[in-house]
């Protein structure tokens, strides 16, 4: 850098203004320091950001340079760029500030994407503030972010509003410093800025904007007034619509990194925008810089999200294990490598292989990138994959493992004892060496015996081998594999099988659950236990199963299906695997086993047994024609459809319409109570229903008071004064001619018309005794799914609160489901059986009491999300 430059970054200090993201500050902090420009932090506060000017000007009072610059802690301020802001403004010192454009990134698993982030816009900048206004929101460039003379900086925060939200602030900062004087227009790129694609949230962003131009607004009426003509407002809305933030920025390129040599490679989009200054040898030169970093040091969610399968993948290969040679480590940190270069402990134990003489290079270029790698002391990888979702898994799994010398005694016990035989048929279709071998390795590292394996390997076997060796190698192929299979589970000697695919690991600590169990001789036919899957990328994904639940199953056989312990016998009574849905053969077993007998002799392990590989997409299209045909067999006409979510709806087209009465207690509030009823007579597309609403004689004129002109459909049922909830809701219930009832709470209020409809098509089933609505909230959010058994054993309502998003991350918020009570806001239970059961009965327990009885009368609690209300809270 020339002298000039070096002398004009020590006039500057970078403002780091914070970031929603963790991490991102400790490396900003050091990226910094290694350009040699000063960095002043705003620290953690109570994150309001009506706070935010009052802790700028604090900051600003320890600042010595004339200039400073803001931005976020996961930008990145090019120091180039700031050296020339400087000298530009030390010779034009009618000038408050100097500006050039941005470059949005977003960075992944070794690729980084770049986006613009401004357009094109004449070279001169007009000297009114009008024009400088308009200037900033044609260029879409936000002035807050531009070098600043440090005085006038101290000057625009004291006139600005306050209460603002983050864009309102940046925004109104932008508005006053180009109100107050002449910026520099620069044809260069001044920072990388994170982009964040929020084409998906357009409506939240138009709320925010709406809100920031309403602010905008009534700043100007303090200070340039443009707003009071049209033209005005239209350059005030063009200027928070041009500088608010992208919502969404067209791709320029994408860097690859693909080598420890070479720099990245970089794939250009069709269309190209040569008019702004992003086509430079020196800019790319820093982007190379700034990527190094970027994939060293990975920062903020959605950049950690993208890495965590590869780290998951990585962590697996750098496991030593028993059987492992020195050649078959390196050949596994090799793979680590490829997968992902940036990782330093992979490099490290790869270098340490390299000591023949043909590998002198490569350990001469390995060892470079290493120290290129390791001038990064903040980054650290281990603490990201420890952050993630996969970590916690993985810290679980761990915590389940007993220590040695417990380990070592459960082992010495279990082979004590007369354990029956346990048979995996390991399904290697792909013929996955690789895959085959991780299986291997975690039965090796079970330390389990009195097992029998069995691999169905496509391709050539690596041994000759024979039925009665404890390995068998059975070739077949994508035409005859289930046939094979079946022959093999016939002359499986064991009396216990499982199915497991090539790359499925038992888990330590469930496999020694597992055998303890089979010790005790259950006495069951099928056990289920919760299981982990890996999805596309590798992430690892928990499935912690609700029990043998078959509407779980029905509804999400790519959580439910595989993975189950079967006694040998039961699967050859059933005639074996079905080759016509090939894809979801498993589901099909399990289905005609409980056509045959039900739930009866079915099992759950509360322990995570299996880490598997997420069911191919192609499963859900032979799940749905097994399902059909397990319908047909159970007497109904039913279709199965599958949903966006990736689980199954069953609508079971039961024929029936039978009479539903929705009964009532009238509470004080009588617009809540006439909000209700109004929803349930306009929304309700079911026609064969009633409604009976029960009130005490103290009641009668609230009840009266909301009734009027809500039509023949309300029945009313008047008890003693003073009489409890209870007693009403019996009273109604001995009134209603429904032979279903809806139980509903004055505070709900119908939304969907579909909802009696979505209730009946479950509580028609014969072996359902009640069945639960969702309940969400104005917002949104869920109030109610089912109360069920938390891990630590309290039953309650664990999904409280879920947002729409988080429900559909969520593996069972979103499907039909048994749970062991429903709430008593919304549920629908035949009358006959309501009475039978005493109802709702405080004394009973309520709605769980309730729950436990049906349960205990031998019928299911569902709970189902087709049937949604909102409630107030």
């Amino acid at each position: 850098m020339a002298m000039n430059a070096t002398r004009a970054l020590n006039d500057v200090t970078v403002l780091l203004l914070g970031d929603v993201e963790a991490g991102h500050r400790q490396r900003a902090i050091e990226h910094y320091g290694r350009l040699g420009l000063r960095c002043q932090v705003l620290e953690p506060s109570d994150g309001l950001v009506a706070k935010l000017t009052e802790r700028v000007s604090q900051v600003l009072r320890h600042v010595e340079t004339p200039y400073v610059v803001m931005t976020l802690d996961a930008d990145f301020v090019l120091a180039p760029a700031v050296a020339q802001a400087v000298v530009a403004l030390d010779q034009q010192s009618d000038c408050i500030a100097a500006q050039g454009f941005s470059l949005g990134y977003s960075a992944a698993d070794s690729v980084v994407k770049y986006y613009k982030m401004g357009s094109g816009s004449p070279a001169v900048m007009g000297r009114d503030a009008a024009a400088r206004i308009e200037h900033h929101a044609a260029a879409e460039r936000q002035a807050w972010r531009a070098v600043v003379r440090r005085s006038e900086l101290e000057t625009s925060l004291k006139g600005l509003p306050v209460d603002l939200d983050f864009t309102g602030w940046q925004l109104a900062l932008s508005y006053q410093l180009l109100a107050q004087g002449r910026f520099v227009d620069l044809m260069q790129v001044d920072v990388v800025c994170e982009y964040l694609d929020h084409s998906g949230s357009t409506a939240l962003s138009d709320r925010s904007r709406s809100l920031a131009m309403q602010t905008l607004r009534a700043h100007d009426e303090c200070q340039l007034r443009l707003g009071g003509s049209d033209a005005g407002y239209e350059l005030l809305n063009r200027f928070v619509v041009g500088t608010a933030g992208a919502i969404c920025a067209p791709l320029l390129f994408t860097s690859r990194w693909t080598s420890v040599i070479d720099d990245p490679v970089r794939e250009f989009e069709p269309r190209q925008y040569v008019e702004l200054p992003y086509y430079n040898a020196e800019l790319f030169a820093q982007l190379s810089a700034l990527e190094l970093m970027l994939h060293v040091w990975p920062t903020g969610k959605p950049h950690r999200f993208a890495l965590e399968g590869t780290w998951v993948r990585q962590r697996d290969l750098l496991i030593e294990h028993p059987n492992d040679t020195p050649e078959s480590l390196k050949e596994r940190y090799w793979q680590a490598q490829a997968l992902n270069l940036f990782n330093v402990e992979v490099n490290r134990r790869l270098l340490s292989t390299l000591t023949a003489e043909d590998e002198r290079v490569h350990a001469r270029e390995l060892g470079g990138w290493l120290s290129r790698l390791e001038q990064y002391q903040g980054a650290g990888q281990a603490a990201s994959l420890h952050d993630s979702e996969s970590g916690r898994l993985l810290e679980a799994l761990a915590r389940a493992v007993p220590a040695a010398p417990e380990r070592e005694r459960l082992l010495v016990e279990l082979k004590s004892r007369a354990l029956p035989q346990l048979g995996f048929i390991i399904l290697d279709l792909d013929d996955d060496s690789t895959a085959l071998q991780a299986t291997f390795d975690s039965f090796v590292a079970s330390g389990l015996r009195n097992i029998k394996l069995v691999v169905l390997k496509a391709g050539k076997s690596p041994a000759i081998t024979t039925s009665s060796d404890t390995l068998h190698f059975v070739e077949v192929s994508e035409a005859n594999w289930i046939s094979y299979l079946n022959h093999t589970v016939r002359q499986l000697p064991s009396e216990w099988m499982m199915l497991l695919r090539a790359g499925d690991v038992l888990t330590l600590g469930g496999a020694l659950r597992l055998f303890q169990e089979l010790a005790d001789g259950p006495d069951c036919v099928a056990i289920c236990a919760n299981e982990i899957q890996r999805d596309q990328e590798g992430r690892l994904v928990e499935v912690a199963r609700p029990g043998c639940d078959l509407d779980a199953l029905r509804n999400r056989p790519d959580l439910m299906a595989a993975h189950w312990l079967i006694r040998r016998n039961v699967v050859v009574g059933l005639g074996g695997y079905s080759e016509t849905h090939r894809h979801a053969f498993e589901l099909d077993l399990l289905l005609r086993l409980a056509e045959q007998q039900g739930l009866c002799g079915l099992a759950h392990m509360d322990e995570f047994l299996v880490i598997g590989q997420a069911p191919s997409p192609l499963m859900l299209g032979d799940a749905v024609g097994t399902l059909e045909r397990h319908l047909a067999v159970l007497g109904y006409q039913g279709r199965v459809s599958v949903q966006p979510e990736g689980h199954l709806l069953i609508d079971f087209r039961h024929g029936a319409s039978p009479m539903v009465s929705i009964v009532l207690v009238a509470g004080s509030d009588a617009q809540q109570l006439r909000d209700c009823l109004i929803s349930i007579i306009q929304r309700t597309r079911y026609n064969r229903y009633e409604i009976v609403l029960a009130c005490s004689q103290d009641n009668q004129q609230v009840v009266a008071a909301a009734v009027p002109g809500l039509g023949a459909r309300v029945r009313f049922v008047i008890g003693q004064a003073g009489s409890a909830a209870d007693d009403l809701l019996n009273l109604a219930v001995g009134q209603a001619q429904g032979e279903h009832l809806v139980v509903l709470s004055q505070r709900c209020k119908v939304e969907a018309p579909g909802w009696i409809e979505a209730l009946l098509n479950q509580a028609l089933r014969p072996e359902v005794g009640v069945v639960g609505a969702c309940l969400l909230d104005a917002a949104g959010l869920l109030l109610h799914a089912g109360y069920d058994m938390s891990i630590s054993g309290q039953l309650g309502n664990h999904w409280l609160g879920m947002t729409a998003d988080e429900r559909a991350k969520t593996l069972w918020p979103g499907i039909v489901r048994g749970v062991r009570a429903v709430s008593a806001d919304c549920l629908m239970i035949r009358k006959a059986l309501f009475e039978q059961l005493d109802g709702l009965a405080p004394d009973q327990g309520g709605d769980i009491g309730l729950g436990s009885r049906v349960a205990a009368s031998g019928l299911l609690v569902v709970w189902t999300p087709e049937a949604q209300l909102t409630a107030s809270v």
